[in-house]
């Protein structure tokens, strides 16, 4: 029962996985609705739900290129991925910088941003010009996908030697002790050796466990996972032990997922599905968007908790639809024209084309 059981969902799609990037984008949402802002009553604006939710996210790139991609020619793995990744952060960079474009020129430093935006659009990591302690590129969303390209970096080199989950785990693990060992304030060095590259071990080694072990009993993880996220991330601590809590969620709540995969692989929630589907678009759009919403939002006459109720859940809803809305107007047949155009055959269909996700 246990073999048939591990056999059947080789081929078959992990939608919960595609529900919990939906989760896991909604609370990065949440947590810049949450921000501290003039004229704006927040009375949570310490709580941190947002690193917990790119963390899950760092924990499925793992497991997905694992068990989905593993599999893949070198070059059609780049592609697949520059794809997939490439073209909406362009744009919506693109976007943004538009945005603060016109407050250069008014400053009459129109070149001030350039090298910035350089580096932001081929991911490389600098610090912001507007907040020098962060590691964030112009659009600040887009410094999970510095992690994430390198991690495709990586991978590509595993592929390459024949043992992609081995050779990337290796790299990724020697990286961050040379980490823990060198003293460097180069925002590289920081993020290719970060702890947070351990996220994507964590997902290699769930793939590998998924593959051979029957994950049914596995779902209580899933609520565990959320638990401590949810509690570490409302205590509005800082340091190593709240960093470590959200580490331990991220895993716990990835594993959980697949446990309700495999407890009910028929499970359909359309409305997280679609969520899901388009998590990759609400995840880069909804800070460009909230620039525009707010500024709208503080003209309501509105304060204190009615304010705080109104003027969020707005911003949530509007980002949420707004997010689907350039998923399937932009993304999704930009993604298709690309494929067609780029792609010597059409993706087959499977876990492989429906677990790309925001990957």
């Amino acid at each position: 029962m246990v073999s048939e059981h591990i056999a059947r969902k080789a081929s078959g799609q992990i939608q919960a996985v595609q529900y919990l990037r939906g989760v896991a984008a909604m609370m990065v949402v949440v947590h810049h609705a949450l921000h501290d802002r003039a004229g704006f009553f927040s009375p949570f604006a310490e709580v941190d739900l947002g690193r917990p939710g790119v963390l899950i996210f760092f924990v499925i790139s793992g497991f997905v290129m694992m068990h989905a991609c593993r599999g893949e020619p070198a070059s059609t793995f780049a592609r697949r991925r520059i794809i997939r990744v490439v073209p909406l952060y362009w744009l919506m960079t693109l976007v943004f910088f538009a945005i603060v474009f016109r407050n250069d020129l008014a400053a009459n430093e129109p070149l001030r941003r350039v090298p910035e935006l350089l580096g932001s659009l081929f991911f490389v990591p600098h610090y912001h010009s507007g907040v020098p302690t962060e590691i964030w590129p112009i659009l600040v969303p887009g410094w999970t996908l510095n992690y994430e390209m390198f991690f495709f970096a990586v991978f590509f080199v595993g592929i390459l030697a024949g043992r992609p989950g081995l050779v990337a785990s290796l790299i990724l693990a020697a990286l961050v002790v040379v980490g823990q060992v060198v003293d460097s304030t180069d925002a590289r060095v920081l993020t290719w050796t970060s702890p947070f590259l351990l996220l994507f071990i964590f997902g290699i080694g769930l793939a590998a466990l998924w593959k051979r072990t029957d994950f049914r009993r596995a779902w209580p993880l899933l609520p565990i996972g959320l638990a401590l996220a949810f509690l570490a991330g409302f205590s509005g601590l800082q340091g190593a032990s709240t960093t470590l809590a959200f580490f331990v969620a991220a895993v716990l709540t990835v594993a959980g997922t697949l446990g309700i995969q495999s407890l009910a692989p028929n499970l359909h929630m359309s409305w997280l599905s679609a969520i899901g589907d388009a998590s990759y678009s609400i995840y880069l759009s909804h800070t460009i968007l909230m620039v525009i919403l707010y500024k709208g939002l503080a003209r309501l006459p509105l304060e204190g908790w009615a304010q705080f109720v109104v003027t969020n859940g707005l911003a949530v809803v509007i980002c949420t639809i707004a997010g689907i809305a350039i998923y399937r107007l932009v993304e999704r047949p930009m993604i298709r024209a690309l494929r067609t155009r780029l792609e010597p055959r059409r993706e087959p269909s499977g876990a492989a084309a429906r677990s790309g996700g925001t990957t």
